[in-house]
């Protein structure tokens, strides 16, 4: 069933791409359909197909697993349907009807549409039964030591067979002409006698390093870095050979409080009654009018974009944005980002630099005026956050129960934001941001965007004791 579908979908694509292989030439699209030359041209590659793809083994090779190699037999298949097809016109009329460079964009087009139709089908994730995808709350955040060609192969076996299990955050490489390049995305970060350090400035990010994958020579490593491995207390495995242990923690680690499985998960939703009526239809406007005013106000602010950037790029240096990764609906993760407003929180030796020195004026300003979340409009705009919801909490920041709020998309701003904020306890919040899941509408969310252009104008006020009050019931009618 699989092979004939995807077979018929191939020479529908060789018969379009005949087509518009003619219409490209010159011709308009009427007189394509109307010359019956045109749809025999189109028509005799189509069945020359027929021919081909088994000879090719095409109908062989899963479109999901395309490769270097099937890509050469589609050249050859393609090939041989051009040629056929060019032959036959010729018999038929000496290819008067068709121009001489036809055949060229016919074979062209061909592979274009069909190289393009599998690599579509290889960004769809994959339909999985009975509940195997992995949480990502038991995501590994991995470290990789060495730029060579094993940390090549270490990075394509995780990209194929642990996608949504294993992260790749950055890379440690003793040459110093390859920071800042990039293997298959992920960019090298430093040298592994800073591994200390590097790990302390992920930390900062929300990503907590659980493994250091080693693919350099033992004899490559310096004595820095195996005594930053021992300090640490991580455990480093040396090239590939280790690969099927990767998981295999080499101590427990605690509950994370956004772990549970998908049953519990669910029947915890279930409870919360998120089901209502007329919820899908308030969560499609809301994303139509999240994406509609993302993208305006990321066109009208343009301008100031640029002029934030220059003055953080002055007061701070490079990179001008922050970015820490966060739980987002349904524990998916993503990265937040703002405008750096403070310097690094590690030296180079990976030694905490107080608070007090790292904030400087031009960022508690951006702070106060809350410019410094303006990159968010992007998140917004990808579909990552809302305007108004939950905001995106670190896990450690998370309350005892967050299914409840992670059933949303997270907010620039939300009921807690407006209700108190950084002088509300984490339970609070938690309680604040669960009434706003059961009683969200479009006129809470226009409420809260109202009142938070208040309290950005008048400065953040602490709670009001009727909201603590609220809080509190909340908080109590949950443990009941």
């Amino acid at each position: 069933m699989y092979r004939s579908a995807v077979f018929a979908i191939d020479l529908l694509l060789v018969f379009v791409a005949s087509l518009l292989a003619v219409a490209l030439r010159g011709a308009s699209l009427e007189m394509v359909l109307d010359t019956h030359y045109h749809l025999l041209f189109a028509g005799v590659a189509a069945t020359s197909a027929l021919v081909f793809w088994p000879l090719a083994g095409l109908l062989r090779r899963p479109w999901r697993y395309f490769a270097a190699s099937d890509a050469l037999h589609l050249v050859a298949a393609v090939t041989g349907v051009v040629l056929v097809t060019l032959f036959v016109m010729f018999t038929v009329n000496r290819s008067d009807s068709v121009a001489r460079s036809v055949p060229l964009l016919q074979w062209g087009l061909c592979l274009t549409l069909l190289v393009l139709a599998r690599l579509s089908v290889r960004l769809v994730p994959p339909l999985r039964s009975g509940g195997d995808e992995p949480s990502p709350a038991r995501r590994e955040y991995v470290l990789l030591v060495g730029f060579n060609r094993r940390a090549e192969v270490y990075l394509q076996c995780v990209e194929a067979l642990y996608a949504g299990r294993v992260s790749v955050v950055g890379i440690l490489d003793e040459d110093l002409s390859v920071k800042g390049l990039m293997l298959k995305g992920k960019p090298v970060i430093g040298r592994p006698a800073n591994l200390l350090a590097a790990i302390r400035r992920l930390r900062n990010h929300g990503v907590e390093i659980t493994r250091v994958v080693v693919t350099a020579p033992r004899r490559e490593l310096s004595p820095e870095f195996h005594a930053a491995c021992q300090a640490l207390q991580v455990e480093a495995e040396i090239g590939l050979d280790h690969f099927e242990g990767l998981f295999a923690a080499s101590e427990p680690r605690p509950a994370s409080p956004l772990s549970g499985n998908a049953e519990e998960r669910g029947a915890a939703v279930a409870d919360f009654g998120l089901l209502k009526s007329g919820r899908g239809r308030y969560l499609v406007a809301k994303r139509i009018i999240d994406f509609s005013v993302a993208l305006a106000l990321i066109l009208l602010l343009a301008p100031l974009y640029l002029m934030l950037a220059a003055l953080v790029a002055v007061d701070l240096g490079r990179p001008v944005t922050f970015w820490q990764e966060r739980p987002g609906r349904h524990r998916q993760p993503f990265r937040v980002y703002k405008f750096r407003t403070m310097r690094d929180a590690y030296d180079l030796h990976g030694n905490e630099v107080p608070e007090g020195l790292r904030l400087s004026p031009i960022g508690a300003a951006l702070r106060r005026l809350r410019l410094d979340e303006l990159p968010q409009l992007f998140n917004i705009l990808v579909g990552n956050m809302s305007f108004v919801g939950p905001r995106p909490l670190l896990p450690v920041d998370q309350p005892a129960r967050p299914e409840m709020r992670l059933s949303m998309r997270p907010g620039l701003t939300g009921w807690a934001q407006v209700n108190g904020g950084r002088d509300l306890s984490i339970a609070d919040k938690g309680a604040l941001d669960a009434w706003y899941v059961e009683h969200a509408s479009l006129w809470v969310d226009a409420r809260i965007i109202l009142l938070t252009l208040r309290f950005v104008a008048t400065g953040e006020k602490p709670p009001r004791q009727t909201v603590l009050d609220q809080a509190h019931g909340l908080r109590e009618g949950q443990r009941a």
